[in-house]
């Protein structure tokens, strides 16, 4: 770690003990001045300042857990913002826990919901405020960390092309090793090619790197070479894994005799993990339900007036446990909406002329921009993804979950490689996933079978819970939606 990652780093801890008391405090003076809501009494602003002694510390281990002092997580300010979202109120509702237990009385419980919504403030504006700092001295080149780049694939041009195109990690290129002559498209790369892999000791000993990111395998011996000249040099070591490497993240250790066994998990959603997640959606499918309801109401009335027929459209889509109706609000004009109760034959005809002249994903998927067969009223549900909404009942039933892949038609999976079937097997499919999140209609269809690949071999509820809270960011700006 390089000395201003730590300084930056460890000046967050005040800062953000700072944003704790700020926000009582300001909380305190809004009950005792401003407050519309009356008060008989209020203790003394002393007496209330005396709780974070209790609370502070909390609000620190809170924090830790959530990542927010971890040094990866404050080089992107949307991730430290959605945990900032999580970890406030959970510190909030330890306290709150820990005051039932050792007081007999406890203060108002408006300037716990007042707190709660100053201290996110306060802490977002240090944090933000720190990190246009550390921006800004990237550009002088103060905490840059120093790349070299053992590799010339496809993947490697990939590496280098993001770092290049975010400046803002205050990350930078500063040479590429070769591995052999291969050199895969390596068209418009600023980056200098510095020598050969047999050469790596002396190009380490010159530039100097303060990282080494290898995107070629190698064979064990090479391997374990390269990580000890890191350890020796305190030099940071990534590298690309092979697939082998991908499936075997997930596994359980076993010995048979005396031979240890690994099992190859599928993903971390078995036992514990699957219960957790459908109480999550259970849970999360009623509140949702409830809240759009009125919503709901609005909607269908509106397309009883200006489009009369079927209110929803049900679509055969496949899931984990075989296939499904999904539940939409039919944004489509009557005529055109496949299947026998719709449009019939001759909107499959139409849908597969499209298929054919318009489509522009790649792919076995189908989407058109503007596509003709949509109603007016459809354009704006496709555009707020109201059209969603009713899957929540989906949800609901067992068939989906709040978070995962996109539910595939059966014609898309009919074309799907060994590895894209993945999507399916793995995980119920998803109102949203990392897809809705990085470009909605915009991912192309090989991104989109990554992304669900990751979400899969990667799942946790935080990561669910960090999806859906990006999902509310990009459905309110509308972003890749058609």
């Amino acid at each position: 770690m390089k000395r201003s990652e730590l300084f930056f780093t460890t000046i967050l801890i005040p800062l953000d003990l700072l944003s704790a008391v700020l926000g009582f405090m300001a909380a305190y003076y809004i009950r005792k001045h401003i407050d519309p809501f009356g008060i008989i009494y209020i203790p003394p602003l002393r007496e209330y300042l005396q709780y974070l002694y209790y609370f502070l510390p909390a609000w620190l281990l809170v924090f830790s857990f959530f990542g927010l002092y971890n040094v990866k997580t404050n080089r992107k300010f949307a991730p430290i913002f959605y945990r900032i979202i999580i970890a406030t109120p959970t510190a909030l509702m330890l306290f709150v826990t820990t005051m039932f237990f050792i007081k007999d009385s406890f203060f108002s419980r408006l300037i716990i919901l007042y707190s709660l919504g100053l201290i996110i403030f306060a802490t977002t504006f240090f944090r933000l405020i720190i990190f246009l700092i550390r921006r800004f001295l990237f550009r002088f080149g103060i905490g840059i960390k120093r790349v070299l780049i053992i590799g010339t694939n496809k993947t490697s041009k990939e590496i280098i092309k993001d770092i290049e195109r975010h400046p803002g990690r205050g990350l930078r290129i500063i040479g590429i090793v070769k591995v052999n002559g291969n050199m895969e498209a390596f068209d418009q790369i600023r980056s200098e090619i510095v020598g050969f892999i047999n050469e790596l000791g002396s190009i380490v000993t010159k530039l100097k790197p303060d990282e080494i990111i290898q995107t070629e395998p190698f064979g064990p011996q090479e391997n374990l070479n390269i990580i000890h000249l890191c350890e020796d040099k305190k030099i940071t070591f990534r590298y690309v894994p092979s697939m082998f490497a991908l499936y075997s993240k997930n596994n359980d250790a076993d010995t048979l005799g005396k031979i240890p066994v690994f099992e190859i998990k599928r993903s971390n959603l078995d036992g514990w993990g699957r219960i957790i997640k459908r109480a999550m959606d259970i849970t999360g499918a009623l509140v949702g339900i409830t809240l759009s309801l009125p919503i709901q109401s609005v909607v269908a009335l509106i397309m009883k007036i200006t489009d009369p027929g079927p209110v929803f459209f049900l679509q055969e889509r496949v899931g984990r446990d075989g296939y499904f109706n999904l539940i939409k609000f039919r944004t489509m004009k009557l005529t055109f909406c496949t299947g026998a109760r719709y449009g019939g034959e001759a909107a499959a005809k139409l849908r597969a002329e499209l298929v054919r002249t318009k489509n522009e994903v790649s792919g076995p998927m189908f989407k058109i921009k503007d596509d003709p067969r949509v109603s007016k009223i459809g354009k704006f549900l496709r555009k707020t993804s109201l059209d969603e909404v009713p899957q929540f009942y989906n949800i609901l039933k067992g068939d989906m979950s709040l978070v995962g892949p996109r539910p595939p038609l059966q014609s898309e999976v009919s074309k799907y490689t060994r590895e894209e079937m993945k999507r399916i097997v793995g995980v119920k499919p998803g109102l949203t996933g990392l897809w809705q999140v990085s470009g909605r209609s915009d991912v192309q269809f090989e991104e989109w079978v990554e992304l669900d690949k990751y979400y899969i071999e990667n799942w946790s509820l935080f990561l669910d819970i960090i999806i859906i809270l990006k999902t509310i960011w990009v459905v309110t700006f509308g972003k890749g939606a058609y």
